[in-house]
């Protein structure tokens, strides 16, 4: 090629313009299969999470049955001792085993929610080369 020749500017630009165009096809193509690794590894986790979670909750079900059979031996128990009323004894029986499952149930859902499914580590790099993708072209 001559130096003096007006094409040869043009396909120097046509070839960077092409090569761009081939790393940006290559970059999305990397970033894709970022994203896809980064949602497995948010699946894993929520999965685990959720089973630790429903684990928690099938505890504090278990409390909550507990209330119930407390709340019968409960009345048993005031029926023969004629100390408390009958009806208290009950109510706080009841009342403390209920709180205990109330707790363990709310537990199990705020840990629930703990788990962040957004990629953010994929999105931070598609900013980050969507600007430097900016930067080159102009």
């Amino acid at each position: 090629m001559n130096a003096n020749d007006p094409n040869a500017g043009r396909a120097s630009l046509f070839g960077l313009v092409s090569e761009a165009l081939a790393r940006s096809a290559d970059l999305v193509q990397t970033e894709v299969r970022l994203a896809r690794a980064e949602v497995s590894e948010k699946a894993a986790e929520l999965r685990d999470n959720l089973i630790a979670c429903l684990a928690m909750m099938l505890v504090g079900a278990t409390f909550l049955v507990a209330a119930l059979v407390l709340l019968l031996q409960a009345v048993v128990a005031a029926l023969i001792e004629s100390g408390l009323a009958p009806h208290w004894a009950i109510l706080i029986v009841a009342g403390a085993s209920a709180a205990g499952g109330v707790i363990l149930l709310l537990s199990g859902k705020k840990q629930f929610g703990s788990v962040d499914p957004v990629p953010n580590r994929t999105i931070n790099s598609l900013e980050r080369d969507a600007n430097l993708a900016k930067e080159s072209l102009s």
